[in-house]
Formats: structure tokens, C-alpha cells, sequence
């Protein structure tokens, strides 16, 4: 995971190395801070035990979830017109969840894995259509990776990493410097949760399970300033996940 955060720090700092100095002088260009959240169920696409046995019937009969959450640095670079990309990179963590509904006691599994990074890009277009130029749309799609894990002591380790790709739509109005939107977003999920027994025989040390969003679509509501110097925003999603992500942003 130490890996993953060295290549995130490295992406960020190519992706600004590599933007037009004339957009810097343009004020093209904005950085901030990001903080993020999100509770989503989990479906078992499959699962091998330590001996690399098939347990994946198994898996499937309890109700999984993840919660997330990151605190990260934004970039963001604006084109003249329609086209914005950006990249975002930070720490993150997440507590993986499996509940046994065939228990009468229902009993949890929690393992809360810390010490993570996360890394998204993403592509954005967007214009204003309206007579006053206050109603909006935004088409984006973006793609990211989060990772997280835990040392449970010197011999039994979780890995979490997770892979997310999503496109969004969303439609909106300023009233006068806050603007207020609704939309949908489509994303596909999928995510290993590796747990490591040092114990165990060699070749008998890894018990894998791969698992995916249990719903693919989800309800969007935020609302974003346009200031000329700080600009912020904040979302909520629901239905196929409950999220909810802010942020604020400086241009320079």
C-alpha cells in the first residue's frame, strides 16, 4: 500500500508538471482539498478459502458492505470552453462488513482496515443553456482506485483494494452564486478482499474474496458556488450507496 501512495503522489505531481503554463496565467487552473464518504452493499462474485477450495455459495449466503472514507488534495484544469479533467489523490480507509443472516444471533464480521490511499481521474463537459446563462448540465465520467489494509499482528494481515468506474449526469441553476443540481451516476465496482495467514502451511496462506456493487445506479444532489477566487461544492448519493464528498478549491 506504501507502493500505491508513492504512485499517487507521482500522478498528481506529473498531471500538474504537464499542464499549459499560459492556463496558469488564464487562471485556468484550481487546487483544494476533498473530503469524501460513502456506505455501499456488496455482492460475492466469488471466493476461495486458504486451500483453494470454492467457498463461494458460502460468502454469498451473508450480506456484505463497505464504508469508505478519504481526505485528499484536487487538481483541476478548465479548457476555454465545455471540457474540464482533473485528478485527485489522498489517504483513505474502510471498514469491510459481513453479516450471517442464516445465524439466529446475526453476527457481524468488522474489520476496519486503515493506512490506505486512493487516486481518481476524471473528464468532465459542461455548458450553460438557458437565455439568463443560469440553468447548467455537467456529462463526466471518471475512474479510481482505493486501497486500505490492517496488520492484525505479526501473522494475519487484510487487504482491501478496489477498483470504481463511473459516469454521471447532472442538471442545475444558479441562483445567484450557488448553484443547485440533481442527477444520476452509473458505476461498476469491483473490489479483492485478501486475507493473509503466515501460519498456515506455504500455498495455503491466502484466502481471497472478489466483490462488486450490489446496485449500479444512484441518485445525485449537491450545490456549488462560483466565486471568482474560492469556488466549493457538496454531494449527496443515494439509492445504490449513501455518499457524500465537499470540497473547496482555489484558483491561481
Amino acid at each position: 500500500m506504501r507502493y500505491h501512495g508513492s504512485c499517487l503522489v507521482a500522478a498528481l505531481a506529473l498531471v500538474a508538471s504537464g499542464l499549459p503554463t499560459v492556463a496558469m496565467s488564464d487562471g485556468r487552473i484550481h487546487v483544494g482539498a476533498s473530503l469524501w464518504r460513502d456506505e455501499t452493499q456488496l455482492d460475492v462474485e466469488s471466493a476461495t478459502d486458504y486451500d483453494g477450495s470454492n467457498i463461494t455459495n458460502g460468502e454469498r449466503a451473508r450480506d456484505w458492505d463497505v464504508t469508505g472514507s478519504g481526505l485528499g488534495a484536487k487538481l483541476t484544469y478548465s479548457f476555454p470552453r465545455l471540457v474540464t479533467i482533473y485528478g485527485e489523490a489522498g489517504s483513505s480507509q474502510a471498514t469491510v462488513r459481513d453479516k450471517d443472516i442464516g445465524d439466529p444471533s446475526q453476527s457481524v464480521t468488522s474489520r476496519g482496515l486503515n493506512s490506505g490511499a486512493y487516486f481518481v481521474v476524471g473528464a468532465q463537459l459542461g455548458d450553460y443553456f438557458s437565455s439568463n446563462g443560469n440553468a447548467f448540465w455537467r456529462l463526466g465520467a471518471e475512474a479510481g482506485t482505493l486501497s486500505a489494509g490492517l496488520d492484525r499482528d505479526v501473522n494475519r494481515s487484510w487487504d482491501y483494494d478496489e477498483t470504481r468506474v463511473s459516469g454521471h449526469l447532472k442538471i442545475g441553476t444558479y441562483v445567484q452564486q450557488i448553484g443547485f443540481y440533481g442527477g444520476l451516476r452509473a458505476v461498476h465496482t469491483n473490489a479483492d478482499l485478501r486475507e493473509t495467514d503466515r501460519t498456515n502451511p506455504p500455498g495455503e496462506q491466502s484466502r481471497l474474496t472478489t466483490l462488486g456493487r450490489s446496485g449500479a445506479v444512484d441518485l445525485l444532489i449537491g450545490a456549488m458556488t462560483r466565486g471568482p477566487e474560492i469556488s466549493g461544492f457538496t454531494e449527496i448519493g443515494l439509492v445504490g450507496t449513501f455518499s457524500a464528498n465537499a470540497g473547496l478549491m482555489f484558483r491561481f
